[in-house]
């Protein structure tokens, strides 16, 4: 069964979240490709642009349209939950996405915030060397 809307989120494991993005897709499945900014300036659109081309290129040849979205926010977890709410989105194709530092330590991930508060289906895709 195909989804209809994909988030597909790229910052942790682009290579194996877009793989299983693209095998959750149909030729009529929309897909956006969200990655979170802190400050959303015309450097950050053409670094995204660049970063990203060959994720909306290995979607073009698995034959799924893409597009990329670029959200300014410091709550990278709310950000891509209010995404997937507001563009209807039936499923979240997402890295394991670890905080950094010391509140790494004693705070949720992201990955963990999303599967809490998404408004869909959930995929988190697993680092390589995690499975090992």
């Amino acid at each position: 069964m195909y989804s209809k809307m994909v988030l597909c989120v790229t910052d942790a494991t682009p290579e194996d979240v877009v793989r299983v993005a693209a095998r959750l897709c149909s030729r009529e499945t929309k897909v956006f490709v969200l990655h979170v900014v802190r400050i959303l300036s015309d450097l950050a659109r053409k670094d995204a642009a660049e970063r990203f081309a060959w994720v909306m290129e290995a979607l073009k040849k698995e034959g799924v349209g893409a597009e990329l979205q670029l959200v300014e926010a410091t709550d990278v977890g709310g950000a891509i939950v209010s995404f997937a709410r507001k563009n209807g989105c039936d499923i979240i194709v997402t890295g394991s996405i670890p905080k950094k530092g010391i509140l790494g330590a004693i705070s949720e991930s992201v990955s963990d915030y999303i599967l809490k508060n998404a408004p869909c289906t959930v995929v988190v895709v697993k680092r390589a060397e995690e499975g090992k």
